[in-house]
């Protein structure tokens, strides 16, 4: 299942995000490498479950054709992205803010360093 709404906020509030990747989950611009690979939701907010089998996904924000949020697994954040047209296949990112950053570095940036300065703590 996909949470959404005051539920999704609240879990997103608890993960301490820095003020950019928090404007990402409002699909709101943060920089360049980014602009067109992390957008406000909107395979979360239709009818049909984009998630995959057995997880309930807090999305964090989508790109064009995937979904990058997380679950819980006692009590603690695993960071995912996944394709819409494979949904249970998920790729786990990490445990930590500091992984996710790394991971959007790694994947997204091109200007590596001064991205990865942005969206750090």
């Amino acid at each position: 299942m996909i949470i959404t709404g005051l539920t999704r906020d609240a879990e997103i509030e608890k993960l301490n995000l820095t003020e950019p990747l928090l404007k990402l989950t409002k699909g709101e611009f943060v920089h360049d490498d980014l602009e067109f690979r992390c957008n406000g939701l909107m395979y979360s907010l239709e009818s049909d479950d984009f998630s995959p089998k057995g997880l309930n996904i807090i999305p964090l924000w989508e790109g064009e054709s995937s979904i990058t949020g997380f679950y819980l697994y006692d009590s603690e954040p695993i960071f995912i992205t996944y394709y819409i047209d494979n949904i249970d296949s998920p790729k786990q990112i990490g445990k930590s803010v500091s992984d996710l950053v790394d991971y959007l570095v790694t994947e997204y940036g091109e200007g590596k360093a001064e991205l990865k300065v942005i969206l750090s703590p």
